[in-house]
C-alpha cells in the first residue's frame, strides 16, 4: 500500500504530535558460492532474497520522544536467521537544547559503517568476523545520556545489570566537514573489552574516511581481533556514487589475517529507490559479487 501510494511517512495527529511511521525493504542478490542472503556471511548458495524489512515509529511531544523500530523480517549483519524481532525502543527526554537522556533499546555507539543497509555506503560490511568476534555491537537495553555541542560531542551508555556493561563515545566536530570519534566499551564481569576510533571528511562530492578497530579478551581463550579500513565515496552526479574499500581483519588465535578490497557503484533511480552493486576481493574466500536494491518510505 506504500508504495502504490509513494508515501514517504505517514502522521497521524497534529504536525510535531501524533505518530509518524517509515521503514525500508532490502533485496539481495548474491552470487559468490559462499555468501547468501546475509552480505558477507557464507552458507554456500547463491540466491535472491527479501533480506530486510522493517517499520519505524516516532512520537514526540514537547521535550519527549519516543523511537519503535520493529523488524518485520531480516537478517542482521552478524548472520541470525531473519525473524521479527523489535530492534529498538527508545524514549528520550530532551533537557536542553545540548543535553538528552534516553533509555530502552537503543543501538551501539561503536563502529563507522551503518547497522542498516539504506544508511551503508556498499552492501557487505567491511570486516570478516569469525563466529564469535563481531567489531561492532547491534542493540541493547540500557540508559544513556548524550552532551553536545558544535564542537564535540560525550555520550555515555549503562547496561544497568548487576555487572553493569558500558559504552563511552567522544566525538570531535570543530572543523567544517570533519567528524572524528573515539568508542570504547567493557563488558561487565569480564575483561573483554571493544574500542573504534575513526575520522571522517568531506571535499564537496568526495567524502574520505578510515577506522581502526579492536575486540580484546573474547570467550574463554581470551581472543584478540584487530580491524582497520579505509574507504572513499564520490559523487559523480546526484544519482550516480562510486564508493572504494580496503580493509583487514586480524584474528589472533585463528592466525588468519583477512584483507578484502571493494568496489560499489549506488545508483539512486529515484530520492527513495536505490541500486547498489559490489564486487568484492577476500583473501582466503571466494569473491563476492552482489546487487542490491532498497526502497525507503
Amino acid at each position: 500500500m506504500l508504495a502504490a501510494f509513494n508515501l514517504n511517512a505517514i502522521e497521524l495527529g497534529p504536525t510535531g504530535s501524533g505518530v509518524e511511521m517509515s521503514g525500508f525493504v532490502v533485496f539481495d542478490y548474491v552470487n559468490d558460492d559462499g555468501s547468501g542472503p546475509v552480505p558477507g556471511v557464507n552458507d554456500g548458495d547463491s540466491s535472491f532474497d527479501t533480506t530486510e524489512v522493517e517499520l519505524n515509529f516516532d512520537w514526540s511531544s514537547g521535550p519527549v520522544a519516543f523511537s519503535l523500530d520493529y523488524n518485520v523480517f531480516g537478517d542482521d549483519r552478524t548472520g541470525t536467521a531473519g525473524e521479527s524481532d523489535m530492534e529498538e525502543a527508545v524514549l528520550t527526554y530532551t533537557i536542553s537544547d545540548n543535553l538528552s537522556v534516553s533509555a530502552g533499546r537503543m543501538l551501539s555507539y561503536l563502529g563507522f559503517e551503518a547497522y542498516d543497509a539504506p544508511n551503508m555506503y556498499q552492501i557487505s560490511s567491511a570486516y570478516i568476523s569469525t563466529a564469535t568476534s563481531y567489531l561492532y555491537d547491534g542493540y541493547a537495553d540500557g540508559v544513556s545520556i548524550d552532551y553536545a555541542t558544535d564542537i564535540f560531542s560525550i555520550g555515555v551508555w549503562a547496561g544497568l545489570e548487576e555487572q553493569s556493561s558500558f559504552e563511552y563515545a567522544l566525538a570531535y566536530t570543530g572543523i567544517e566537514n570533519l567528524t572524528a570519534k573515539y568508542i570504547y566499551a567493557d563488558y561487565g564481569g569480564s575483561d573483554e573489552s571493544k574500542q573504534t576510533i575513526w575520522a571522517s571528511y568531506s571535499m564537496g562530492s568526495l567524502l574520505v574516511a578510515a577506522e581502526v578497530a579492536n575486540h580484546e579478551n573474547n570467550g574463554a581463550l581470551g581472543n584478540d581481533v584487530d580491524a582497520n579500513l579505509i574507504m572513499a565515496n564520490y559523487g559523480f552526479t546526484d544519482s550516480v556514487s562510486l564508493t572504494l574499500r580496503l580493509s583487514n581483519t586480524d584474528d589472533k588465535i585463528a592466525a588468519i589475517e583477512t584483507e578484502k578490497f571493494t568496489v560499489s557503484p549506488t545508483y539512486m533511480v529515484t530520492d527513495d529507490l536505490a541500486l547498489l552493486a559490489e564486487y568484492s576481493d577476500i583473501e582466503h574466500s571466494d569473491e563476492f559479487v552482489g546487487i542490491e536494491l532498497i526502497y525507503t518510505f
